[in-house]
């Protein structure tokens, strides 16, 4: 039973532990720089936590993109401050501000869960917040979230095996418009697009990913698969000729 509610896998203690250094310090960095060059207090909201470490412990998760950062604490900034201003009842303040705030980073692309603790700070801060109005959004917010973002930029690109933000798929590198060759047997990415809409349940990984992953997987079963796959499976049906007069450049 217990097993239902523990992962099965955890990331090796190397790796957790350069999550939880690069974490801290980014939280230090951003506390310190804050404290510096914002005007007046609060300097800090507390999200800022919950997103480093998504952004240092998950570099590559969609929730912890720089956009994802950026553009989900402005909208749930805005949506926080918008609701504080508009019901004078906080509890029910407190549940419009993290309704529209999901709303609004689903709909922007740039969903990030400690979005929903900016909003909801924005109406449950006290009187300092509430006097910021939609100053909040920008001081501590948004200088918050950019700084962030700035470390994770720097840091995370220093890590072993770690690139951020998550590179986009490559384009093919044959320059033909057919699949690369180990995927035209099986799976293709539109087949993954599809069944990932099909699904219909959130799941917090892309369509590149998951084809990435599934390759892996691919790969490992062939290996115990040899002499199944022929070259017909394989081959380009749009293959790139050369002749005496082409160049290195085409």
């Amino acid at each position: 039973m217990a097993e239902r509610f523990i992962p099965e896998a955890s990331p090796p203690p190397a790796e957790q532990w350069r999550s939880a250094v690069a974490a801290a310090m980014a939280a230090l960095c951003v506390a310190w720089l804050s404290m510096q060059f914002l005007s007046s207090p609060p300097f800090l909201v507390a999200a800022i936590g919950a997103s480093a470490v998504l952004v240092f412990a998950l570099p590559a998760s969609p929730l912890a993109q720089p956009w994802s950062v950026v553009g989900g604490y402005l909208v749930s900034a805005v949506m926080g401050v918008a609701a504080a201003q508009l019901v004078p009842a906080v509890p029910l303040a407190a549940a419009l501000a993290v309704g529209l705030c999901t709303l609004g980073m689903l709909a922007l692309r740039c969903l990030h869960p400690p979005g929903g603790a900016v909003a909801l700070f924005a109406v449950i801060g006290g009187e300092k917040i509430t006097a910021l109005g939609f100053g909040y959004v920008l001081s501590p917010v948004l200088a918050n979230a950019v700084l962030l973002v700035g470390i994770a930029l720097v840091v995370n690109n220093l890590l072993p095996r770690r690139r951020y933000p998550r590179p986009h798929a490559e384009a093919h590198p044959h320059r033909v418009g057919d699949p690369e060759p180990l995927s035209r047997p099986g799976l293709r990415h539109e087949d993954l697009q599809t069944a990932l809409i099909e699904y219909g349940r959130p799941l917090y990984i892309s369509g590149e990913e998951l084809d990435e992953v599934i390759r892996l997987a691919e790969s490992h079963a062939r290996r115990r698969r040899v002499g199944e796959m022929t070259g017909a499976d394989i081959m380009s049906r749009e293959p790139v000729t050369a002749g005496p007069q082409t160049t290195r450049v085409e």
